[in-house]
């Protein structure tokens, strides 16, 4: 998720002024019940890094789009002198606030939108560094305001990996042809989705292995088994383990080399029969290190070696913000004859589009298992989240 600089388009006064009051410049809607909710993980930013793009979930948990929504962050308590935030695209902060829109302006009924902030590190202290305070608001109701906002420390400490994960909502209906994957439409009960997730290393040190586990919500059903992974009896959850992998820092990687800090993976996903239109909520993905190489000439040692023997089994290595190594993600089922446009996977529908279309729909699949090795489509560079500078508005 990227910042949008709207706010200002709906609020007319400084952010504590509005904030407290508690209410927005443009007319409520005609329905705008909206449940939403906010969550946050990743402001731990391990002692070699630069910095860290920290992130909050926005969460819609009625069958009603949130439209007009806004972000605002209270970084009245950061000790910016040790760490502070890059609020390019927003409003300048303000009285210790500062407000962001977001792409679009919406987060759809069951919708659950990653929202990333870069935190960048000043100077060479280590060490808690305060504090930030997350709120979500909305043009309309919210009827549990309870969990609109999070508050969580910022801290600069620990040496290792500092895997970060991102799970796109299932949403849209795949045609697979051979090794091709074709978007059809809207995801309907009966189809096949597809199930993106991306993995990077904001650390200090590389990885040598990664584990990835991945829990489907109820209603939904692996559609096919991978090598390298195993499955439950039901086909709902599965667990991978690719030795090889080896996920160098961000900071660390650079052109012209065979050296990646960060992957997509996807699996397909089935969507049972039967299943109502709705949002099938529960779905996560977690990535662990299976090692860590702490030195660089350990990368290119790693890169080269052969895969763990069967009878060894990698142990996790420790991560300097676990917090984010999880992700939750939706299945969202649409009804047929809705406004979506779909065509029940026969023929060609409607793109995909929304907050996460541009990061994870556009590159397709940069991590594959090609004979048992993890061969990595793409860097760090084709991964990483956009930042605040590089947005493009759409108005």
């Amino acid at each position: 998720m990227i910042f949008r600089n709207r706010a200002a388009a709906y609020l007319g006064a400084g952010a504590a002024g509005i904030l407290a009051a508690g209410a927005f410049a443009a007319p409520a809607l005609a329905d705008d019940t909206v449940d939403l909710a906010i969550k946050a993980t990743g402001t731990t930013i391990a002692v070699g890094a630069p910095g860290k793009d920290a992130s909050v979930s926005l969460l819609n948990k009625s069958a009603v789009d949130a439209e007009n929504v806004l972000v605002a962050l209270d970084i009245s308590q950061l000790k910016t002198a040790l760490v502070d935030i890059d609020e390019s695209g927003c409003d300048p902060r303000e009285d210790g606030w500062i407000l962001c829109g977001i792409q679009g302006d919406t987060i759809r009924a069951g919708e659950d939108v990653d929202w990333f902030f870069p935190l960048t590190r000043k100077g060479t202290e280590v060490g808690p560094a305060g504090s930030i305070t997350a709120m979500i608001l909305h043009a309309g109701t919210d009827p549990d305001e309870s969990n609109n906002v999070v508050t969580v420390d910022v801290k600069v400490e620990g040496t290792g990996p500092d895997l970060t994960v991102l799970a796109d909502d299932v949403r849209t209906a795949v045609k697979v042809d051979g090794g091709t994957i074709t978007e059809v439409g809207d995801l309907y009960a009966g189809n096949t989705g597809q199930l993106l997730y991306a993995a990077f290393n904001q650390g200090d040190q590389a990885t040598s292995g990664l584990r990835i586990e991945v829990q489907l919500p109820e209603g939904a059903t692996f559609a096919e088994q991978e090598p390298d992974c195993t499955y439950n009896a039901e086909m709902t959850s599965l667990t991978c383990e690719y030795s090889k992998a080896v996920l160098i820092p961000t900071a660390q990687d650079t052109d012209g080399d065979d050296l990646y800090s960060g992957a997509r993976f996807y699996n397909l996903v089935k969507v049972a029969d039967g299943v109502q239109p709705s949002s099938l909520t529960g779905g996560e993905v977690t990535i662990h290190s299976l090692a860590v190489e702490p030195e660089s000439v350990g990368i290119m040692r790693a890169a080269a070696t052969s895969a763990l023997p069967e009878n060894v089994t990698g142990v996790s290595g420790a991560d300097v913000d676990p917090s984010d190594n999880t992700d939750d993600f939706a299945v969202v089922v649409a009804a047929k004859g809705g406004s979506g446009g779909g065509d029940n996977g026969d023929g060609p529908g409607l793109p995909v589009t929304g907050p996460q279309a541009g990061l994870m729909g556009g590159v397709g699949v940069a991590v594959l298992v090609a004979g048992g090795v993890l061969v990595m489509a793409a860097r760090r560079r084709r991964v990483v989240l956009v930042t605040p500078g590089d947005e493009k508005t759409n108005d």
